[in-house]
């Protein structure tokens, strides 16, 4: 099982002086070593997850994205699971794969909206650089998650301005 966070730490409640400092850096949250402890628990019982790789999580206000694998979603999407990891964030759950493919992860948060294009963006004058989400302007009031969610998780993951635009 790949955590952000050492097993032995999930395990004993307790982070060692590597997870501290990651704590600390703002490298992993308080709600990556719950989940952690969440899924270690689960692993337990469940054999499947002994085998997944959870990344991170991003809390944002209304929704928790767990950070995973593609092959680990069908895994961590079971009922249990997701009620199981409910009953610590009182929040919606929803899967991203960890990629740094702009595209990719629009595409994964937005499915099964088409979307048209993600331009990178470079802004004079340090050539800073933002992402131009495109999505047919038909699908303006179809999105699967609110706007500023999608805007505020492309920025988060890829640590780079977004937003969207309809055409």
């Amino acid at each position: 099982m790949k955590l952000p966070i050492c097993l032995i730490d999930a395990q004993t409640n307790t982070l060692c002086r590597k997870c501290k400092q990651l704590l600390r850096d703002g490298r992993i949250s308080d709600i990556d070593i719950e989940i952690s402890k969440i899924l270690l628990d689960l692993s337990n019982t469940e054999r499947d997850i002994k085998n997944v790789a959870f990344y991170s999580a991003i809390e944002l206000d209304e929704v928790v994205i767990l950070i995973t694998r593609h092959q680990d979603v069908p895994l961590l999407s079971k009922k249990e699971i997701i009620d199981k990891i409910k009953q610590v964030v009182h929040k919606e759950i929803r899967f991203l794969e960890r990629t740094k493919d702009p595209k990719k992860l629009v595409e994964s948060l937005l499915h099964p909206i088409p979307i048209l294009n993600v331009s990178t963006l470079y802004l004079p004058p340090f050539s800073d650089k933002e992402y131009k989400i495109e999505i047919s302007k038909k699908y303006k009031n179809q999105l699967p998650i609110p706007e500023e969610v999608v805007v505020q998780t492309v920025t988060s993951v890829l640590e780079t301005e977004a937003y969207i635009e309809y055409l």
